[in-house]
C-alpha cells in the first residue's frame, strides 16, 4: 500500500511540475535562428478549455492563425497548420526553447520564445521615414535570376505591415517597424521565415531579404503607386484553343479520376502543393467557396505534387491536409515537385509558372482559362480582385450550354 501511494505522490508532484511550467497566457516572442541573423514574430498563448494543451495564435501583422499545441511529457508539440512542419519546445513557464522541424525536407532551426516582448525593439515612436504604400522592387539584383515585384504597405506611427508580391505569389504578411531611414521586417506562418532589412537613401529604399539560413537576396524598390505584376489571368491565352486535358497524367494514382465525374460541369482544377503556404493559402479560399456555393454544376480538383515524394508519402499528406482544412472536393497525388510535370497533362503549356496555378474547364471539357500564383489575403486589392475575376469566370463557364 505505501509502494502505490508513494507512486501516486511521485506522479502527482510530476504533474505539479509540468503544469506549473505551462506558459503563461498572453503574448510571446519567438525567434527561428539562424546562425548569422533571427526571425522574430509574436504569438499568443491561451488555454480556453481549460486543460494543459494550449491554444497558439501566430500574428503576422492583421493576420491571425490559430492552432492547437500538444503537451507530451516536458514538451509542446505544435503541428503548423496544414503543412509537414511541427514546432516542438521544452515546457517553461515565460522562457521556451526547442526546434522548427521541417519533416518534408529534414531541416531543423533552432526556435526560442520569451513572454511578453515586442516583435522588434523600439525607440521612436514617430518615424520621420515615410515608408510609402507601394514600391518598385527588383529582388535579387545582380544575379541571373533577378526578378521584379511589388511592396504593398501600409505605416502607421513607426509601425509598418504589408507583403511583397511576385509572379511566384506574395510573401504574405510581413510586420516590422521603421527607424530613422532603417527598415526591419518579418514573417513567420509555418512555412516562411523571412527577415526584410533596408535603408532609404538617394531617394531609393535597398536592403536584404533573409529567406532561409544561409541564404539572402539583394533587393533595391523605388516609390511608385504605378508599379504592377503581369495581370495573372492572362499570362496564358487560350482564347483560340479546343484542348482537353488529358486525365491519365493528372495523377500518379491509377484509375483514380473518371473524367466522366465531372461531365457537364465546370471543372476547376489547382496545380498545388503541401508544403506551399501560398497554396494553402488558395486551398482554403477554394474551400469555403465550395461550401458556400453547393448545388451548383462546379467541381473542384485539387492535384498535389510534392517536394519530399513518394507515393506512400504523398497519399498520407494529402489525407493528412484535407482533415486539418476540412477540404471536401477531390484531390490527388501529381507526383513529384515539377513545373514540367504538372503542366504535362495540358497541351497548351510546356511548364507552369508558380504553384499553385488554377486551370478553368468548361461543360464540354475544354480548358477556357488559366490563372497563375495567387494573390492572397495579405495584398489586400489584388486578393478582392482575384476574388471577382474568379467568381465572373466561374458565372460565365456555369451559364453555358
Amino acid at each position: 500500500m505505501k509502494t502505490y501511494f508513494s507512486l501516486f505522490i511521485l506522479l502527482f508532484a510530476t504533474q505539479g511540475i509540468i503544469n506549473a511550467q505551462l506558459p503563461k497566457v498572453g503574448q510571446w516572442k519567438g525567434k527561428i535562428i539562424y546562425s548569422s541573423e533571427e526571425v522574430p514574430f509574436n504569438f499568443e498563448v491561451a488555454y480556453p478549455n481549460g486543460d494543459s494543451d494550449p491554444l497558439i495564435t501566430i500574428i503576422n501583422g492583421e493576420d491571425r492563425a490559430s492552432i492547437v499545441g500538444t503537451v507530451k511529457d516536458d514538451s509542446l508539440h505544435i503541428p503548423m497548420f496544414g503543412f509537414d512542419i511541427t514546432l516542438k519546445m521544452k515546457l517553461g513557464l515565460d522562457s521556451m526553447d526547442g526546434l522548427l522541424i521541417k519533416h518534408y525536407s529534414g531541416r531543423t532551426y533552432d526556435f526560442k520564445a520569451d513572454y511578453g516582448l515586442p516583435r522588434f525593439d523600439s525607440v521612436n515612436e514617430l518615424a520621420p521615414i515615410e515608408v510609402g504604400s507601394k514600391w518598385k522592387m527588383t529582388i535579387n539584383v545582380g544575379r541571373n535570376n533577378e526578378y521584379e515585384a511589388v511592396g504593398l504597405f501600409n505605416q502607421m506611427g513607426n509601425h509598418v505591415t504589408g507583403t511583397i508580391m511576385t509572379k511566384v505569389s506574395d510573401y504574405r504578411f510581413f510586420d516590422g517597424i521603421v527607424e530613422g531611414n532603417t527598415l526591419e521586417m518579418s514573417v513567420f506562418d509555418g512555412v516562411h521565415s523571412f527577415l526584410l532589412k533596408g535603408i532609404f537613401q538617394d531617394e531609393k529604399w535597398s536592403g536584404q531579404l533573409v529567406m532561409d539560413d544561409g541564404y539572402s537576396q539583394i533587393w533595391e524598390a523605388v516609390l511608385d503607386e504605378n508599379a504592377e505584376l503581369e495581370n495573372p489571368f492572362e499570362i496564358i491565352d487560350l482564347s483560340d484553343k479546343n484542348i482537353k486535358p488529358d486525365f491519365d497524367k493528372l495523377t500518379v494514382e491509377s484509375g483514380k479520376i473518371d473524367p466522366d465525374n465531372y461531365s457537364g460541369k465546370v471543372l476547376i482544377i489547382q496545380l498545388m502543393g503541401t508544403w506551399c503556404s501560398n497554396s494553402q493559402d488558395e486551398t482554403k479560399y477554394l474551400t469555403k467557396w465550395y461550401a458556400e456555393n453547393s448545388g451548383r454544376e462546379v467541381e473542384i480538383l485539387a492535384v498535389n505534387y510534392e517536394a519530399n515524394y513518394s507515393l506512400e508519402y504523398g497519399l498520407n499528406r494529402i489525407e493528412t491536409y484535407k482533415n486539418r482544412l476540412g477540404i471536401d472536393y477531390d484531390m490527388v497525388l501529381g507526383g513529384r515537385l515539377n513545373k514540367t510535370l504538372a503542366a504535362d497533362p495540358f497541351p497548351f503549356m510546356d511548364k507552369i509558372l508558380a504553384f499553385p496555378t488554377l486551370v478553368f474547364i468548361d461543360k464540354n471539357g475544354y480548358a477556357r482559362y488559366v490563372h497563375s500564383y495567387f494573390t492572397g489575403p495579405a495584398t489586400g486589392e489584388y486578393f478582392t480582385q482575384f476574388d471577382a475575376r474568379f467568381n465572373a469566370i466561374v458565372d460565365e463557364l456555369e451559364s453555358e450550354m
